[in-house]
This record gives C-alpha cells, sequence and structure tokens, in this order.
C-alpha cells in the first residue's frame, strides 16, 4: 500500500473509531435527562416517549469497543500496521492456495495428476479451491448430489482419465437429452422404465410383459445413443443405465421425468477463472480422494461383504429403507402412527445424505440401541429386535453397508405431532418401554417333548427375534407403540391389513405344517395360499434370499412356540371338507359361483395360473376374518414374486356386493372351505369398510402403489 492510501486508511479507521466512542459517550452522559414520561411524538396514534436506554446496552457498547480497539493494536487494521500479534495473512490455509501455488509446482516435473496426489502441500492447495468453486455442486468431500455427479468414485460420464479430467475443469461439459413428453404415450415412458429398473435387478410391481414391451420400445426410441443401456459411451458421455448410480434420481418417478422433459447438463469451464496450476491441483486433490475412497473399499473384507448382504436381505432392510419405486436403500418409505408420519432414512454411504460419515460404533448404536449420530430413533426402526443380533452378524452387515453406492437422495422430514417431534424424548420411551433383557436360547420345558432338533429351533429363533424381526408386524403393541411381548405373535394392523395371528397355537389349528410354512416362507406359494400385500414385498426382497434352511429353521421355531407362545392343551386342527351336496344347495353358493367361481374354481380349490386355492387357504381359515373381508373389499394386484406363479389381479367387490350379502358369502367360504363356524356380520363388514375408505384404500379399484403414495397421510388407519 502506497504511503498516501495507508496515511488515507489509517486516518479514517481511528476517526470513525473515536466518532463511534464520542457518540455513546454523548448519550450516556445525558442519559439522566430522559423523561419516560415525556411524549417526543405520535404516530398513527402511538405515543413515543422519551425512555432511557438501558445501561446494559452502553456496557455492551463499551465492551465492544475494547475488543476492537485490542484487535487493531494486535492485528493488522489500521494502513500498514502488521499488530503486535506478528499476524501474516499468507500463513492462513485458504490464503496459501493463491500465494504459494506456483512456488509449489516449481519444483515438479511430472504432473500427472497420480504423483500430484501425493503431494501435500499441492493436494491441501486443490482442497481450498475445491471447496471454493466445486464444492456448491459436489459437495465438500467430492461425492456429489442430485444432478452432480460423485468425483471419488471411478464412473465418469467422460471418463476417469487426466486429459479428461483436465477438460471438465478447464473447457466445462455440456451434455442433453431429449425429452419425449411429445412423442412417447405416459404408459409407454412407464413401460420404458420398468425396463431401466429390471436391468440393475430391481423389484417393481408389475408383469413381466410390461418390462418386456418396455424393452422393445427401449430399443426402437433410445438405442441410438445408449444401445442396450448396458454400455457407456464416455466420448459422448452417455451412462451406463445397468449399474446402480443415477445422476439425475433412480427412483421410477424419476427415471420417468428425465424421459419426458429431458436433460440438459452443463458444467462450467473455468479456463477464464482458474490458472493451468490451480486447475491442476484441483485435479490433484480429487485423485487424491478417489485414491483414498478406493483404498477404503478395497480394504473391506470380501466375504465379510458377501454374508453381510445376505444378512441384510434376512433383515429386510432394502424393503423399509426404499419408497415405493425408489433407489435401493435411499430412504424415503412413510410410515403412518398414531403421532404423525415417519420416513425410513438414507443408510447409502453417501457423507452427507446417508451414512457415509458413520464409523462401526455409530452403526451399531444406531441398529441396537437406537441411537443416531443426530438424535434418538423411533421404534419404528425395530432396533428392539435388532438387539438381539450378535457381534459378528453385525460387523459383516457393516462390511456390506459400506460397500454400497452412495445416493444423494435427501431425507424427508417427518411430520410428528409435539412432543413425539422432540428426540430426546424417545431416550425416555426407550428407559420406560423398550424391553432390553437378552434373548433366551434355552429350550422351555414344555417343548421338551415335541422339539427333537433343538439347534434347528434355536436358530429359528435367532432369525425370528433378530434381523427377521417377525414380531415388530405380527405383535399388538400397546398406547406408546411398543411390542406388548407378553402377547407376542398375536397380530396387528399395518397399513389397512392384519399381519395376522401366527402364534404356535393359531398356526396349528390353522393345519400349517413345515413344508407348507417353508413354502409360504420362501417362495410366497404354498397348498395353504400365497402371499399377498406386505408379506409379499417381505418374501419378494428377504426371504426369498435366503436359503432354504434357514427360512425352514424359522418354520420349525414358530410352529413348535415358545415361550408365552405354546399350543393349548384342547387346541384342534381345523379339517374343511369343502363343498358338499348341502353346500352347492345353498342359495348364497349362487353368489359364490357369480363372484368368485371364475377364478377360484366351483368347488373353490384354484385354478392355475388364475387363482390360488380357498380350500385350506390359510387366511380362509385364520381365526380373525379381517384379512377375508378386506381383500374383497380393497381387491389385490398380483405379487409378481414369480412370473411363472404369478396369479391374475383380483377385483374389489365393494360395488357389486351389500355388506350383508357380503358377509353371507365371506362366512359360507369360511365354513366349508376353511372350517370356521362363526359368522361374519354385516357389522363386521361394515366397519372394515369404512376403515378403508377412510383410508382411501377402497374404491372398486385393484390396490396399486399410487392408492398408498396418494391416501391421506394424517389417517393412521391401524
Amino acid at each position: 500500500m502506497s504511503s498516501f492510501l495507508n496515511l488515507w486508511a489509517a486516518v479514517l479507521t481511528v476517526v470513525f473509531f473515536v466518532l463511534m466512542v464520542a457518540v455513546v459517550v454523548k448519550y450516556w452522559r445525558s442519559n439522566h435527562q430522559a423523561d419516560k414520561d415525556r411524549v417526543i411524538g405520535s404516530f398513527d396514534g402511538i405515543d413515543e416517549n422519551d425512555a432511557a436506554p438501558p445501561k446494559l446496552m452502553f456496557g455492551a457498547y463499551f465492551v465492544a469497543f475494547a475488543l476492537s480497539l485490542g484487535y487493531l493494536i494486535m492485528y493488522p487494521g489500521i494502513g500498514n500496521w502488521q499488530g503486535l500479534a506478528n499476524y501474516n495473512q499468507a500463513d492462513d490455509k485458504l490464503s496459501r492456495t493463491n500465494t504459494s501455488l506456483d512456488e509449489q509446482f516449481s519444483s515438479l516435473t511430472d504432473l500427472s495428476l497420480i504423483v500430484l496426489s501425493n503431494e501435500d502441500d499441492i493436494v491441501s492447495s486443490g482442497k481450498g479451491l475445491f471447496q471454493t468453486h466445486c464444492a456448491a455442486c459436489h459437495r465438500d468431500n467430492g461425492q456429489g448430489a442430485k444432478h452432480f455427479p460423485n468425483l471419488i468414485d471411478n464412473e465418469w460420464l467422460y471418463g476417469g482419465s487426466d486429459k479428461a479430467v483436465l477438460h471438465s475443469i478447464t473447457l466445462g461439459r455440456n451434455g442433453a437429452m431429449p425429452g419425449w413428453v411429445d412423442v412417447l404415450r405416459p404408459d409407454e415412458i412407464a413401460k420404458i422404465s420398468y425396463y431401466l429398473a429390471s436391468l440393475n435387478q430391481r423389484h417393481t410391481d408389475v408383469p413381466e410383459v410390461k418390462v418386456a414391451l418396455g424393452k422393445e420400445l427401449f430399443v426402437k426410441t433410445c438405442s441410438s445413443c445408449h444401445g442396450d443401456g448396458t454400455v457407456p459411451n464416455i466420448a459422448t458421455g452417455v451412462p451406463d443405465l445397468s449399474d446402480n448410480i443415477w445422476l439425475h434420481g433412480g427412483s421410477i418417478e424419476e427415471i420417468q421425468h428425465t424421459i419426458r422433459a429431458g436433460l440438459n447438463n452443463v458444467m462450467p469451464a473455468f479456463r477464464d477463472q482458474l490458472s493451468d496450476n490451480e486447475i491442476l491441483a484441483i485435479g490433484a486433490y480429487i485423485t487424491k480422494a478417489r485414491i483414498d475412497n478406493d483404498s477404503r473399499k478395497a480394504a473391506l473384507d470380501s466375504e465379510a461383504i458377501e454374508r453381510g448382504k445376505y444378512l441384510a436381505h434376512a433383515g429386510d432392510c432394502v424393503a423399509c429403507h426404499s419408497a415405493e419405486g425408489g433407489e435401493p436403500f435411499a430412504g424415503g418409505l412413510p410410515f403412518v402412527t398414531p403421532f404423525g408420519t415417519i420416513f425410513s432414512t438414507n443408510i447409502t454411504t453417501h457423507a452427507t445424505e446417508g451414512i457415509g460419515s458413520y464409523d462401526y460404533e455409530d452403526f451399531r448404536a444406531a441398529l441396537v440401541d437406537g441411537r443416531g449420530k443426530h438424535g434418538y430413533l423411533y421404534p419404528a426402526m425395530p432396533f428392539t429386535s435388532y438387539q438381539y443380533v450378535n457381534e459378528q452378524d453385525l460387523r459383516d452387515l457393516w462390511e456390506y453397508m459400506q460397500s454400497i453406492a452412495p445416493v444423494p437422495r435427501r431425507n424427508d422430514s417427518n411430520d410428528m405431532m409435539f412432543p413425539a417431534n422432540i428426540r430426546l424424548g424417545l431416550l425416555a420411551w426407550d428407559i420406560v418401554f423398550a424391553d432390553r433383557s437378552p434373548v433366551d436360547y434355552t429350550l422351555p420345558s414344555q417343548l421338551k417333548e415335541s422339539v427333537v432338533q433343538v439347534d434347528k429351533w434355536q436358530r429359528g429363533k435367532y432369525w425370528v427375534a433378530g434381523l427377521g424381526h417377525c414380531s415388530e408386524c405380527h405383535t399388538p403393541r400397546n398406547v406408546a407403540q411398543a411390542l406388548d411381548n407378553s402377547r407376542i405373535f398375536q397380530g396387528n394392523l399395518i397399513d389397512g391389513w392384519n399381519a395376522p395371528d401366527i402364534t404356535a397355537n393359531e398356526l396349528y389349528i390353522d393345519g400349517w405344517d413345515l413344508q407348507s410354512l417353508t413354502d409360504f416362507l420362501h417362495t410366497g406359494h404354498s397348498d395353504k395360499g400365497t402371499a399377498f400385500a406386505g408379506m409379499a414385498d417381505v418374501i419378494k426382497n428377504s426371504l426369498s434370499l435366503m436359503t432354504r434352511d434357514d427360512v425352514e429353521s424359522m418354520s420349525y421355531y414358530l410352529l413348535a412356540g415358545d415361550t408365552n407362545n405354546f399350543i393349548n392343551d384342547d387346541a384342534v386342527k381345523l379339517e374343511p371338507g369343502g363343498f358338499d351336496d348341502s353346500a352347492y344347495a345353498k342359495d348364497i353358493y349362487v353368489t359364490y359361483n357369480q363372484t368368485c367361481g371364475a377364478c377360484h374354481g366351483e368347488d373353490g380349490k384354484g385354478r392355475d395360473p388364475i387363482a390360488p386355492t380357498l380350500l385350506h387357504n390359510g387366511i380362509i381359515m385364520h381365526s380373525d376374518p379381517f384379512n377375508t373381508i378386506a381383500v374383497t373389499i380393497r381387491g389385490l394386484q398380483p405379487t409378481y414374486i414369480d412370473k411363472d406363479r404369478n396369479f391374475m389381479p383380483m377385483a374389489s367387490f365393494e360395488d357389486i356386493l351389500s355388506d350383508q350379502k357380503l358377509a353371507d358369502l365371506i362366512s359360507f367360504v369360511r365354513l366349508y372351505l376353511g372350517a370356521r363356524e362363526e359368522a361374519v356380520t354385516a357389522s363386521d363388514v361394515r366397519q372394515v369398510r369404512e376403515m378403508l375408505e377412510k383410508a382411501g384404500y377402497s374404491g372398486g379399484l385393484h390396490v396399486t402403489p399410487d392408492m398408498y403414495d396418494q391416501r391421506d397421510r394424517n389417517i393412521n388407519v391401524n
């Protein structure tokens, strides 16, 4: 700074400082003359009085003046004065980026990014430049956000070579995809999205024919750029559509939006803002971050990852932590409770949106103790069951979770009423309601004669109690939404369905055996009927991916029973005989034949591949007729668990039969095909119908994902 500017800046700084002190001192000295009863002026009928300012304000001013004076003495602030602390701005890390970068490069001859990534000073400078110019889009750690790519993995649209990376920073990129909204019908766009989801083995609740038609449309309209969708083209920036990396969102809805509206990707050029060395420093920082990320992933135990993947399937993690049609593990599934709506969270390795900042202890605390890094967790997260998972399985599961690709999907905000929205209160819930007693694998004395394979029973209990967390759905909850373990497996309403009573007594009476229950749990199909609704999702995403031996051990445990879950001494198996001559002669049989017989057969034994059997069907034979009533009111979509065994959709009878007629029909079917003599009344039907109508689950339609997404989330139907 020149002598004139130095003097000018110093004088102005001192004059303004003295002036401010003088003004405050003047008012402080005249403060005693103020009269709070004297009116200075009136504005819109409001009087302004001459009240004295509080002494605290003057004290705060004088403290601020003292601190300011101390700062001006110790640090630069008055012209060229350097201050007594000998502070030099060039020592600041962010400032060093610009003042010493050329010096850092002066001794280097090899400017490849891999070499530069080993130079700590250059990487540090690159980090500062990255935070200034790149982090707003690509996040502080380079992991990216929606629409802005992850820079620390090895999936680069235009290639990850030094030349490609430096080209992207220097000259920018501009990729475009046309929108097809004026070319393709909405149903065609939907079919293409289903095909794209199928490329990376995503489960979608659509028939195979829609996926096949989507492939035909994709080949016809998209293959000129994307080929078959599995091979990227780095020359033009065309992505691989078969992996689990979706720059613009990979949910079914987001894929459809991309097809409809198209894209215009723009990465700005920095050649006019940054020097060559600054661009190299940013490239060095990115390369160093990529190498560190690769090293982290390489350090993971491949065997533990494989075992952890199996455990994640067993725990059904993807079902709860994925929205309808959403990206796996990216969260967003709503859970409606009496206290409001909770949304599952992103548990991918994204540092800001997922759990990428967690270490094993953080992960364990969330999974077992219900304590997340940002507060205590709601019991919708089944930590009360996961507490029973052994240490080795927890560590293997952690290894797998670290291998998942990061998804930059922001978590949805929960909508919980006061005081349930205060996370600290969940600690009190845990202390009062959570059962923290360890699981007991000792065979109860009542089962010593009936349970021959104790090891199998114990293994089944481990799966059922822990990762299987069967009790979380099938056990009633108290007013605080805590499990009532004294009534374990006695059933609970969820999403307008009954997660039925699966106690050993109920299973025995309803005629389940080891083969039929294992078939049902492992495939969704058995001679006792087929899975639907939430249970179909559990089988599709979890149980079908486990070994039959493990699933059979779960069946063995459930059928045998346990503490608070024994078969009653007077329990008798039901033996439905099917329709006999007296049944065919009843007037209500005509109604059955007109509404049910075409699909389920005139004898109720089902018709492959149209509809399952009603004779010996577990739901028809169940003591609680809720699901039988709900199915007739809601209808059913196919489960699409097994394309070769999917049944046809079932129509709703809400607009066809009155409550009384429906009650008579259900009673008739339950009597002859389920051996249940208790009659279903019109009042029973009306109660279920009104509840389902209130939540938007009925209306003469098949149940669809849209009905779930569009329903009133303020209504708790359970």
